[in-house]
């Protein structure tokens, strides 16, 4: 049996809030090859790395022949912020034409109705794919009946079927490492300079036990489950020696929940005298000063923390479980290590206002942050944001961006956008700010950078 599994490259317009995919490993995928390889024939195909549009990825499926096709609709480095417009995934779908054609993501798993509507996908799997995959190609190959397998949507006919949902993997020291060799690793990037190439990212856990009102869980419902720290550092030397990698983001949605875990990974890392630096995402109330120095010290350079405000009504409304306190203790503990923060911050979470504007440029300028990307909040479906929107049951992912920062909040977006500005020039150059040289001149140093 031939396989072709794909990353697609997601093509949407010039308005999405998402422009552009991430140049990052779709492990999941690669995942799902090292489990098929040694029984299969398999293609790995990373379109979005090698930027090839849809025409280009059809001609390659054409010459594979494949018996099967899988591809996704969100690599798992999105899978909590997916990119709602899919057509370009839609168009491979359609003029591959596949009989065996099965379709991972955050998508197919919250609305497998709607992407059936759009699409010719025979299969969709809701939720962790590996091991639904794995099981669902073993049965087609043998002929045997797959219709009872759970995690499962599929077309018969005219008719569309839902199974029961699968079970979450419960170990994932038993996935085997994902296929790096077949992928680009040339290609890979991350966002900032002080993670260099050669570069990749890894996953060392799945899922979250907290529940903030706009995070899409969906990929890895339910608990927390991490892996050994002993496999973790097998895969980091792993890299390092198989493809010089040199930096590494850990993609875990909060890779320092488990505190002792972190320190264990850590104590490995020096042990092995890993020569390789790393960051990852973590809760502001996570960070201890204990904590970060060892982090540092086995090469850790970056932090990325969920600030979204400065709030605290916004953050508890975001049912977000920390304080403005803990914010400012990491800044504090990461600036004092020479770590870099990355600060993920949204603005027009419900219940935005002025007054919270005004709150969150005292937080700016009290903890001495000059600069700030503030992304809308997109109500994904599932999510307890999307819960609140008026007449939901319009809405689907084409046009789930129009609501973006627009959910229970006492201003549209752009006037969100211009008090905040207005606010950060107050603070920074005085209350007559338009009056003076200095403001022309950040406008044309922002003007500069756009060009």
């Amino acid at each position: 049996m031939k396989i072709f599994i794909l990353n697609p490259k997601v093509e949407g317009s010039e308005r999405d809030l998402i422009f552009s995919p991430r140049r990052r490993q779709p492990l999941s995928l690669a995942y799902l090859a090292s489990l098929l390889k040694g029984d299969y024939q398999i293609k790995l195909l990373d379109a979005n790395a090698l930027d090839l549009k849809a025409e280009q990825v059809l001609t390659e499926i054409e010459k594979f022949q494949p018996d099967a096709l899988i591809l996704t609709s969100a690599a798992d480095d999105r899978w909590e912020c997916p990119h709602p417009k899919i057509d370009s995934v839609f168009k491979i779908i359609n003029q591959a034409r596949i009989t065996n054609t099965i379709l991972i993501g955050p998508h197919g798993s919250l609305t497998p109705d709607w992407v059936f509507q759009k699409c010719e996908v025979k299969f969709i799997i809701r939720g962790e794919p590996e091991l639904t995959v794995k099981k669902l190609i073993d049965i087609l190959a043998g002929g045997l009946f797959w219709q009872d397998l759970a995690g499962i949507s599929y077309r018969e006919g005219s008719k569309v079927f839902h199974n029961v949902d699968a079970s979450r993997i419960e170990n994932l020291d038993e996935l085997p490492l994902p296929v790096y060799e077949m992928l680009p690793m040339e290609k890979y990037n991350y966002s900032f300079s002080d993670l260099p190439q050669p570069f990749s990212i890894m996953v060392t856990s799945r899922g979250c036990p907290f529940q903030c009102s706009y995070c899409l869980k969906v990929m890895s419902a339910g608990k927390y489950i991490a892996r050994n720290p002993r496999s973790v550092v097998a895969e980091m030397k792993y890299l390092k020696e198989r493809f010089s990698i040199r930096s590494i983001f850990f993609q875990d949605w909060e890779f320092m929940i488990d505190k002792e875990r972190v320190r264990q990974i850590c104590q490995l890392i020096l042990e092995n005298n890993l020569k390789i630096i790393w960051g990852c995402n973590g809760r502001a109330n996570d960070i201890d000063e204990n904590l970060v120095r060892i982090m540092k010290e086995a090469g850790c350079v970056r932090i990325n923390i969920g600030f979204e405000s400065g709030s605290q009504k916004i953050l508890n409304q975001a049912q977000k479980k920390i304080k403005i306190s803990d914010l400012e203790k990491a800044i504090k503990i990461c600036r004092d290590n020479q770590i870099k923060i990355g600060m993920y911050a949204l603005l027009n979470l419900p219940g935005e206002n002025r007054f919270t504007l005004k709150e969150t440029v005292k937080f700016l300028t009290r903890n001495k942050i000059s600069s700030m990307n503030f992304n809308l909040p997109i109500p994904y479906f599932g999510t307890p944001l999307f819960s609140l929107i008026k007449n939901f049951s319009s809405v689907d992912w084409n046009n789930l961006e129009n609501f973006a920062g627009r959910v229970e909040v006492g201003f549209n977006p752009f006037w969100a956008r211009f008090l905040l500005r207005h606010y950060i020039f107050q603070s920074k150059l005085g209350y007559f700010y338009f009056l003076g040289p200095a403001f022309y001149k950040e406008i044309f140093k922002k003007i500069k950078r756009l060009l």
